[in-house]
């Protein structure tokens, strides 16, 4: 090549790698596809610099966002956003553009199939990642465990709160969404998050402070920049939900929002909602995803199980209306454990927490009545960094549930197998 050649070159790819950076600084963080059914897909990004974004799928439906300044700190624009009335089991490319020119691929995505399939999921709380203030604090452990989560071969994750811990400036929306835009940032959580579709509920870290409940004054705005940063499936006024994936069926539950002082965790019109959702579900398995831990007697945290008039009537709900296939999911304890609770007249209910992620182990005190709780399954405990991966399979006359704990390298620390016929 001559030296004129050589220039022409060079000038051509300086221009293209100029023109690629523009982009890729107003898309700071890796996109993710989070609820999809068969005629819908959610998607989630993070912009910079951007005064109007269009996203459009593949038969060019297109979404407009417009960066205003109360919704957004420092030019930084989250985007959740959800494409309806589309066909199962089509690939949809989403792309996006600035100022309607120059499309540019941004995610695929794939709309469910209605034909019964084995998959799986993961499950996990409290991921600690430092933002912000927060960045002083020394992570407690480092954020590998994404790395094995993103390799891992299941179809979704299920985050059981925590999901960041607001320490500093979340008294306010602005400090609210700052924390969200520096955790969305580090680049080994948000490749994971890129990897398979995401559902989230919070738990007290990610809604306010410690223990926080309904008396948080900045509840309001937490809830607002809650619903910016997750992709679950509608739901405009509540912090609750619902979705399908195969024969199973996800009751996310909100502990926090209506939550007075424990007694009440779910409140009134939300316990409501999910009673009349139980009744109406044919699904095989029915997971109740909680952030704190659902079934434990002798918990000294917060429980559930000890908000003794909601727990007393679900569960006498579940057992008169011949509810099958109730099993729960939990976090925020700090270890990870399996309980299995038998009351009269009911098949045998299991609560799978699966916790931390990435903030700190607590172990339980082996001189405590809760260290040999015998509703606890033996084997189960492990206080350590973890998350849970739950795999359905098997016929529809013989479907199974196996649950499996895997430490932060992705190792599986045991297993438990419930078939379908054991919970009528």
């Amino acid at each position: 090549m001559n030296c004129l050649g050589k220039k022409y070159y060079f000038i051509v790819l300086l221009i293209q790698l100029v023109h690629s950076n523009v982009y890729a600084q107003k898309l700071v963080s890796q996109p993710f596809v989070g609820h999809t059914s068969e005629t819908e897909i959610n998607i989630w990004c993070l912009f910079k610099n951007a005064d109007t974004v269009y996203i459009q799928n593949s038969d060019q439906q297109i979404n407009t966002f417009i960066w205003k300044k109360e919704h957004c700190f420092r030019k930084f624009l989250p985007v959740n956003c959800r494409f309806e009335n589309l066909n199962k089991n089509e690939i949809y490319n989403i792309r996006y553009s600035f100022n309607n020119k120059d499309y540019f691929p941004l995610i695929s995505a794939k709309t469910n199939n209605d034909t019964l399939k084995d998959f799986s999921f993961l499950a996990g709380s409290c991921a600690f990642v430092p933002t912000g203030f927060n960045g002083a604090i020394k992570p407690f452990t480092s954020l590998n465990i994404f790395n094995y989560m993103k390799n891992d071969s299941a179809d979704f994750m299920l985050w059981l709160g925590d999901n960041l811990y607001y320490i500093f400036n979340y008294h306010t929306y602005k400090g609210q969404l700052k924390n969200n835009i520096k955790a969305r940032m580090k680049k080994k959580p948000s490749a994971f998050l890129n990897s398979k579709q995401q559902y989230a509920i919070w738990d007290d870290h990610d809604y306010g402070s410690n223990n926080s409940d309904a008396s948080f004054k900045e509840k309001e705005s937490s809830l607002n920049v809650f619903q910016q940063f997750w992709t679950n499936p509608k739901n405009d006024t509540f912090n609750y939900y619902t979705f399908q994936q195969q024969d199973c069926q996800f009751f996310m539950l909100d502990d926090r929002y209506n939550n007075y002082n424990n007694k009440l965790v779910l409140g009134n019109t939300q316990l409501d909602w999910l009673k009349k959702e139980l009744q109406n579900s044919s699904a095989t398995f029915k997971f109740i995803g909680i952030g704190m831990q659902a079934l434990n007697p002798l918990s000294t945290k917060e429980c559930f199980y000890k908000t003794d008039k909601e727990y007393k009537e679900l569960i006498e709900f579940i057992k008169t209306q011949h509810i099958s296939g109730v099993l729960f999911i939990s976090g925020d304890r700090h270890h990870a454990e399996l309980m299995r609770i038998k009351e009269e007249g009911l098949y045998p209910l299991y609560d799978f927490t699966t916790s931390p992620l990435t903030m700190y182990p607590i172990k339980i005190s082996k001189k405590s009545s809760e260290f040999v709780n015998p509703d606890k399954v033996p084997g189960t405990y492990y206080p350590s960094y973890n998350y849970g991966k739950i795999l359905i399979s098997g016929p529809v006359s013989d479907r199974k549930c196996t649950l499996e704990l895997k430490d932060n390298k992705g190792k599986i620390i045991w297993t438990h197998e419930i078939r379908a016929n054991e919970l009528k």
